[in-house]
This record gives structure tokens, C-alpha cells and sequence, in this order.
């Protein structure tokens, strides 16, 4: 038998767009463990820059370490061109479907590209009316899409001549290849996995609205072919939510309801490295400190300056930023009035809103990066973050008669990034607490992420991964670590004041009561070894080997 966990992200890291990369590399790595069959992963593969959909250009890493199995490697060479290895247990097949937009086959008795082949059969199949979406300005990405989701069939239909295969697919980009094996009537076993949909994406906050009121109409800005990929999760055997919200929109919008199975994470310490947070936070006060006086003529104590964090994806609505800074402004208040009344020492909290368009060569970026930040080096959304900054006077600029400043952080951080070059677990072990308060989120591994090594979180009530926290604190009674800001049923004014304030809480146990501090610390550790991936693989695994 055969368990394959195909995505658009599926793959080596170097595929990598976002958070689902990680889920499925979980997955597969856990799922090797624990299962007796093949596991096999199938992803896009990207040769060289230009042949991605995306502007920020994947090239894929095909370095493994050994050979498939025999007759992986001949199930995939029936398909595409295509890389295929095996690294710790999970083996890899990746195509390139760039190359159906130039391969030319025969489709009812007609000579034509295999791209317009498969627009012509999904037609045929399942309605797909692909005229009307390659010529819009997503239409190279569904292109993609159709054409990935086809590879991903056509290698299962290939591999089910060696033994029984059950397929899970994350995410609408692979959809498709469910509808046509069912279709087909290929004896598979399919699951496809929602982490969001479509149209909560565009309506972000107001798709609660909706919800309640079962107002189930699209926003005038959709993009109907993504839509309509998503649909196909319709013919799945099994259809999974990463959380009860996603799993209402989908049931509202689609139709389409399931299971939820909430998303995990690999935490690979089995207790906290104390250590490691004090150097990580020594590491970036020093830092700071040095940028902050050459390039800033602020000079500051190491101890004086509370380093906090965000990271996200370049969705400033969606992730709630608005929010983010409006409670920075009032958490300045409380603490300048803090500090005037003698309660406690002079402190800087700085903000890291790590958010990136792309990966940004470091060699470009100027030496004071990220607390000297000209415009020049700033894209699209980056630069509107960086004016809501100054809209604010948050901005570093404004920290010597303020006690908490927004620090625009637009790369993607690593060793040697241009800015702190440190890795994110090694920024989330230095910083005091981590901020997430997104407006629509259907889950939220960076929060479980940030936990992991230990840094106490505050989050919003909208994203997926609160539900799992109420769960966990009413069964088991674990409090502290994680404060939970209602944000969809409050109004705007209360939300950023809570969350001002539980920042305050956070940073205020730092500071004066380093016993509670240690505990805020090891509650955060523990949520996040309760919601490792063994429970969620070990369910996937039993629905797939049925």
C-alpha cells in the first residue's frame, strides 16, 4: 500500500510558500514513522526562476539521499518530467507540469497541448469552464493548478497497478485530482484537507458575519476558478478542517462539511532551554542596542529594551496589523505613565512585524537594517506597513520620548538575513511574547510555534488555533502562557485595549516577578507538547489505511 500527500507546497523546503509547507513535511515525516507503507510525497517542481506562478520564485532543492522504490520511479516516469528521492523515510516525486503547456498529445481525434487536453477533460468531467479563467490575472496560477492536479492523478492511477493507494490532498491547488480519480473511477481513497477557503480569505473578518446570518453569496472580487478548484473537494471520501470555522465556510459557501483535525506542530525539545532564551535575548538587545546608537543616535542600556514579535504572511488586514499598532500606541501610554510615576524602570518594547513580499538578498539591505529603513529597498505592502507605522508615531524614530516603537521587518529571517540573522525558534526563544491578532486566521502554527520554545503568546479569538487552547484549558485545565483576545464579538476599542493589556501582562511579569514570568513561560511550553502532530497523523493514518 501506498499513502501519498500531495500540495502545491508539498516538497523539499525550498518549495516553500507558507504554513502549509510545514503541515504537510509533518505529516509526511510523522506518518513514515508509524506506518508500514510507502509514503510519498507529490509536489510541484521548479527548475529554474521564471516557471512559477509566484512572484517569489521557487526553485525546488532535489539533493536526496537515496533512490525511490522501483516501482514509485516507474509510476512517475509515465507522467511528466519529474525529480523523485527519498530523504528519512518519506520519498518524493515532483513534476514539472510547466511542461504540459509545450508537450503536444491527441484529445478526441485533435492534436493539442496537453495543457488545453486537460482543460478540455476537466470540462468534460466536472464542468471546469477554463475559458472563462485563463485569460484573467490569476490565469497562469490556475493553469498551474489544473495542470498539477492532473500530474498528481495520473501518477496515482500509474501506481495503483503495484498495490492499494490512498491519497490526501491539502488544499484546493490538488483538488481537482480527487474529481478526476473519482471521476475515472480509480479505486483510491481520498481526503482532502480545507486549512481555509477562498472566499473567507477575501472576507476576512466579515466571514463570521456571514456565518451567523447564513448569508452564503460571494464578494463581488472573488477569483471564481480558484473557487471552483476549491469546490472539487465535494468528491473526496473524506473531507478535514483544520478548525470549526473553516469547517462552517466551507459547509456555508460549498456545501461541503467533515471532520476537524486540528494541526499540530514538532516540538523537539523535551523541556525548556533556558539557556537558549537568555542568549537568544541577550543576542537581540545587543544587536539593537549597537544599530539603535550608529544609526539612530538613540543610546540605550541592553537591559532597557523588551523585545517583542510578530511574523505573518503580507495579509496586513487579515493579520490584523491596524490592530497590532493601535495597541501599541495605547500600550505606550501605560507604560510611559508607568514610568513617570516611578512603578518601574525605563524600558523600550519594540515590536519586530516580521512580513515580507520575499526573500531580499542581504547584501542590498543597508547595515542598520531593521531599525534604518529607507523606502528604496520596501515593495507594495511593505511600504503601506511602514506608513502605518508613522502614521502612529510608533515609528523607531519617535523612541526617545516613547517607551514602545513598530519595527517593519520585511525578510525572511535567517542566519543571514541582513537584519538580526537569527533563525525564527532562536527569535522566538529571545523574545518576551509573541502577538498574533488576526482577523481571519484558520489557524495559527507561528502562535504554536513561538509557544514551543517557550515565549508566552496573546492571539485572537478569530484564528483556528483559540479553539484548540479553550479545549485544551477546560479538559485539562492548562491557563497562562496564552492570552485569548475576543476580537470578533468586542468592539474595535475594547479589542486593542485587551490586547494592549495583555502584552502589559506579559512584559510586566518580565520585568518585576520573574517566578510568574517562568511560569507564563513553561504553560506556554506545555500547550504547545499537547498539541504536537502524533494525535492528528495517527487519525489521518486511520482513515487513510481503510
Amino acid at each position: 500500500m501506498f499513502i501519498v500527500i500531495a500540495g502545491e507546497e508539498a516538497g523539499p523546503k525550498s518549495n516553500k510558500l507558507g504554513g502549509v509547507w510545514n503541515v504537510i513535511d509533518a505529516e509526511a515525516r510523522k506518518m513514515s514513522e508509524i506506518a508500514e507503507e510507502e509514503v510519498i510525497v507529490v509536489g510541484p517542481l521548479f527548475e529554474r526562476l521564471g516557471q512559477d506562478w509566484s512572484p517569489k520564485g521557487r526553485l525546488t532543492k532535489t539533493d536526496f539521499d537515496e533512490p525511490v522504490p522501483e516501482e514509485i520511479e516507474e509510476a512517475a516516469s509515465s507522467v511528466l518530467p519529474y525529480a523523485a528521492g527519498r530523504t528519512k523515510g518519506v520519498n518524493y516525486v515532483l513534476f514539472n507540469v510547466e511542461h504540459s503547456l509545450e508537450k503536444s498529445v491527441e484529445y478526441d481525434g485533435q492534436k493539442m497541448r496537453l495543457c488545453d487536453a486537460i482543460k478540455a477533460e476537466a470540462y468534460k468531467l466536472v464542468g471546469l469552464d477554463s475559458l472563462q479563467y485563463e485569460t484573467t490575472s490569476y490565469g497562469h496560477e490556475y493553469t498551474h493548478y489544473l495542470n498539477l492536479s492532473y500530474a498528481v492523478s495520473e501518477f496515482i492511477k500509474a501506481l495503483v497497478k503495484y498495490g492499494k493507494v490512498s491519497l490526501h490532498c491539502h488544499e484546493y491547488p490538488v483538488f481537482y485530482s480527487i474529481a478526476r480519480l473519482e471521476k475515472q473511477k480509480i479505486p483510491v481513497n481520498t481526503v482532502a484537507t480545507f486549512h481555509a477557503t477562498k472566499v473567507g480569505r477575501v472576507l476576512g473578518v466579515q466571514v463570521f458575519d456571514r456565518i451567523k446570518s447564513g448569508n452564503s453569496s460571494y464578494p463581488a472580487n472573488i477569483q471564481h476558478g480558484l473557487v471552483e478548484l476549491e469546490k472539487m473537494a465535494k468528491y473526496a471520501r473524506l473531507v478535514t478542517f483544520v478548525s470549526e470555522t473553516t469547517r462552517s465556510e466551507a459547509r456555508l459557501f460549498y456545501g461541503v462539511d467533515g471532520l476537524v483535525v486540528r494541526n499540530g506542530i514538532e516540538v523537539t525539545n523535551e523541556y525548556i532551554d533556558w539557556n537558549k532564551k537568555t542568549e537568544c535575548l541577550n543576542r537581540i538587545r545587543s544587536i539593537l542596542t549597537s544599530k539603535l546608537s550608529r544609526f539612530n543616535g538613540i543610546e540605550l542600556e541592553e537591559e532597557q529594551i523588551i523585545p517583542i514579535y510578530t511574523i505573518s504572511r503580507l495579509e496586513l488586514e487579515n493579520k490584523g496589523y491596524p490592530d497590532l499598532l493601535d495597541s501599541l500606541v495605547i500600550l505606550d501610554r501605560i507604560l510611559t505613565n508607568r514610568i513617570e510615576n516611578g512603578e518601574i524602570e525605563e524600558v523600550k518594547v519594540l515590536c519586530l512585524l516580521i512580513t515580507a513580499h520575499g526573500y531580499k538578498d542581504p547584501y542590498i539591505l543597508p547595515d542598520g537594517f531593521p531599525v534604518y529603513l529607507p523606502d528604496e529597498i520596501l515593495v507594495g505592502d511593505e511600504l503601506r506597513l511602514k506608513r502605518m507605522v508613522e502614521e502612529r508615531k510608533i515609528s523607531v524614530e519617535n523612541l526617545k520620548k516613547r517607551a514602545v516603537c513598530a519595527l517593519p521587518y520585511p525578510q525572511w529571517v535567517g542566519r543571514n538575513d541582513g537584519g538580526l540573522n537569527m533563525t525564527i525558534d532562536e527569535i522566538a526563544a529571545g523574545c518576551v511574547v509573541g502577538i498574533f491578532p488576526s482577523r481571519y486566521e484558520p489557524f495559527l502554527l507561528t502562535a504554536l510555534e513561538a509557544c514551543s520554545e517557550a515565549c508566552p503568546v496573546v492571539i485572537s479569538r478569530a484564528c483556528g488555533f483559540s479553539g484548540a487552547v479553550r479545549d485544551l484549558q477546560g479538559k485539562k485545565g492548562i491557563f497562562g502562557g496564552v492570552i485569548l483576545i475576543d476580537n470578533i464579538e468586542q468592539s474595535y476599542l475594547e479589542t486593542i485595549t485587551d490586547y494592549a493589556f495583555g502584552l502589559h501582562v506579559i512584559i510586566d511579569a518580565f520585568l518585576r516577578d520573574r517566578a510568574k514570568d517562568k511560569m507564563m513561560c513553561s504553560t506556554a511550553f506545555v500547550l504547545a507538547n499537547e498539541m504536537n502532530w502524533d494525535e492528528p497523523v495517527r487519525m489521518y493514518y486511520e482513515v487513510l489505511r481503510e
